[in-house]
């Protein structure tokens, strides 16, 4: 992996982990920001008590179709209660349209296409400081506001309820300071940043892509091809993470937590 991420093998998620194991664990998250492990057997209850080891657990995001567990959530194609099971998806940070986004977020492989359908990680504090120090010094300070503003096809696609029923919005940081390290992060992203609070809309909108231009770098970024029974929780206030395009009739399903 780039600048970010651990492998962690040995561990059998599907007991319960040792209180000494624990704290490695968040030692190793605080420092990594991302944790891959692997579990073949792991259930819907072990999954929610290992990200309950991170911070509780959230379902902020709202289904169309009721679903069964009250920690977990399905990213699917294949399942009638599945989200945002659809189609590729570009870098972005879960929930910036709300005061408090979500602070780390786990997948879990469930069933997976022959190809494709990968997911992409990127390190949005290595990407600020790799930037040049003229563009620093022109978006700090800056805000942008971000909104829950899909339009009626994407939430049918998504399987999530409309825009016209839940559509919050909110205005951080364009560059988000870690209380603990000092570090910035980038919050900017094409799927709910509306634009820069202040500037003219074509202004605005420049200066996004120029930033967003700096997250292509592969040099900052993991590329993770799944396979059934990986676990991977990530940093959501640091990682932008992205979905590779795939098969549309190829069942894909993946086991969602959100951690607050």
């Amino acid at each position: 992996m780039p600048s970010f991420g651990v492998e962690i093998s040995g561990l059998n998620l599907s007991r319960p982990i040792e209180a000494d194991n624990a704290d490695t664990l968040r030692a190793l998250f605080a420092e990594h920001r991302l944790l891959l492990l692997h579990d073949p057997n792991l259930s819907d209850a072990g999954q929610a008590n290992f990200a309950r080891l991170f911070g509780e657990t959230s379902q902020r995001e709202r289904n169309k179709e009721t679903i069964a567990s009250a920690d977990n959530q399905f990213v699917s194609n294949a399942r009638p209660d599945g989200i945002f099971g659809k189609g590729e998806l570009d870098f972005h940070m879960d929930q910036l349209f709300l005061e408090h986004p979500l602070t780390a977020l786990i997948l879990y492989a469930v069933e997976i296409p022959a190809s494709g359908g990968g997911t992409k990680f990127v390190d949005t504090e290595a990407t600020y400081r790799k930037m040049p120090d003229s563009l620093k010094s022109r978006i700090d300070g800056l805000h942008c506001r971000h909104a829950r503003d899909y339009d009626a096809q994407t939430t049918k696609d998504w399987n999530v309820v409309e825009s016209s029923e839940d559509s919050p919005s909110w205005s951080h940081p364009l560059t988000r300071v870690d209380p603990d390290t000092g570090q910035r992060a980038i919050w900017v992203n094409r799927i709910t940043t509306l634009g820069i609070e202040g500037l003219p809309d074509k202004e605005s909108q420049a200066l996004i892509d120029e930033i967003r231009g700096y997250l292509y770098d592969d040099a900052l970024t993991y590329h993770h091809r799944w396979n059934p029974g990986d676990l991977i929780l990530w940093d959501n206030q640091v990682l932008q993470h992205a979905r590779t395009a795939f098969d549309p009739d190829a069942p894909r399903t993946l086991r969602r937590t959100a951690i607050i």
